[in-house]
């Protein structure tokens, strides 16, 4: 059976490989010690923060179908929150969001989605891929410690745009692309109270601010009533201050939310901030992956479409359908693999 690396473990990852599981012998490296890339719980006990997409919409029938049995198991739920908009001239308008539009998150944290995912899936976790060498047809994997991973017949990247221009070989014909792909960062502050903020929403988009967002986490399906709130700032601002060390950037924002809320916070058990550096992108043109056949790699990821979680389920699944009808085609070859196994190239 074809041997398939893909390089990260997010959404397009995990979609991924397990669109392509049933036909290839599939290994997920991820470089981080959880699941789910930007679909990101941070735990501070008693505290949970999702510190990275803050909740998802589907827009397309397809993913509503993928989300199905997500939902059915409980891993996926909808967030009914008390919506608001800040900035704006004209006074807050509040409204419920409703079952209805369905704004879905992760239940009992946005991490819950990964692991789900995962299941079942030959994951490595806390593994960096540093290395690619071809080696006959395919590619031979290594570490940052320049230790063996092994062989494979092709290797999938699905880390943010410029990670992946940086992994993949110059020759890789998708190389222009990723070089077009820019995407923005963000900085997540996360606070965890004894009292409750007592805000008059659950939910806040923010305009014409250091901050995006504001979400009241706690609020969330799922998740334990320990008062936290999550703020994002904008992506305008994070590029500006992406080097800032993040005591200065914690103190700022916690500033701006104070000021955007009209009044002083209780004080703060948990204050931390997460910096993003790829967190974000406007809706793309061209095509929803990057395939390049001759060199039997492939590239995917919400950068390929917009940056929302559905954007890196299209992205994913669009490499998969494109490459499914070349696994184990007539031009395969045999390579030795890993430990004396045998390889199809």
């Amino acid at each position: 059976m074809t041997r398939v690396a893909v390089l990260g473990a997010g959404m397009a990852g995990l979609t991924l490989a397990g669109r392509l599981a049933a036909n290839a012998d599939v290994t997920v490296f991820e470089k981080s010690r959880g699941y789910g890339g930007r679909l990101a719980t941070r735990r501070a006990p008693p505290f949970a923060f999702d510190h990275g997409a803050q909740f998802f919409t589907a827009r397309t029938a397809g993913f509503r179908e993928f989300l199905a049995p997500l939902i059915e198991a409980g891993v996926v739920d909808t967030w009914l929150a008390r919506f608001t908009e800040l900035g704006a001239s004209e006074p807050p308008l509040t409204r419920q969001w409703v079952r209805e539009v369905p704004h879905y998150v992760g239940r009992p944290g946005m991490s819950a989605i990964g692991r789900h995912l995962a299941d079942g899936l030959d994951v490595r976790l806390r593994t960096r891929v540093a290395g690619l060498g071809r080696e006959g047809g395919g590619w031979r994997l290594s570490d940052d410690g320049e230790q063996d991973l092994g062989y494979y017949d092709w290797v999938l990247a699905t880390a943010p745009a410029a990670q992946t221009a940086t992994l993949l070989p110059p020759e890789f014909d998708g190389q222009a692309r990723l070089a077009d792909a820019r995407m923005l960062g963000c900085f997540a502050l996360m606070l965890g109270f004894e009292q409750s903020p007592d805000l008059p929403f659950d939910a806040a988009l923010v305009r014409g601010s250091r901050l995006s967002w504001i979400s009241v986490d706690s609020s969330k399906p799922g998740r334990s009533a320990a008062p936290r709130l999550v703020a994002l700032a904008s992506n305008a601002w994070a590029e500006a201050h992406m080097e800032r060390p993040l005591e200065e950037v914690r103190k700022t924002l916690c500033d701006e939310l104070e000021e955007l809320i009209g009044r002083s916070l209780p004080p703060a058990d948990v204050a931390e901030v997460h910096r993003w550096r790829y967190a974000n992108i406007p809706s793309q043109s061209g095509p929803r992956s990057l395939l390049d056949a001759r060199m039997r790699l492939g590239a995917c990821g919400d950068w390929c479409v917009y940056g929302r979680v559905e954007g890196a389920y299209l992205s994913a699944t669009d490499l998969a359908d494109r490459l499914l009808p070349l696994l184990d085609g007539p031009e395969t070859r045999r390579n030795p693999g890993p430990s004396g196994r045998t390889a199809r190239n």
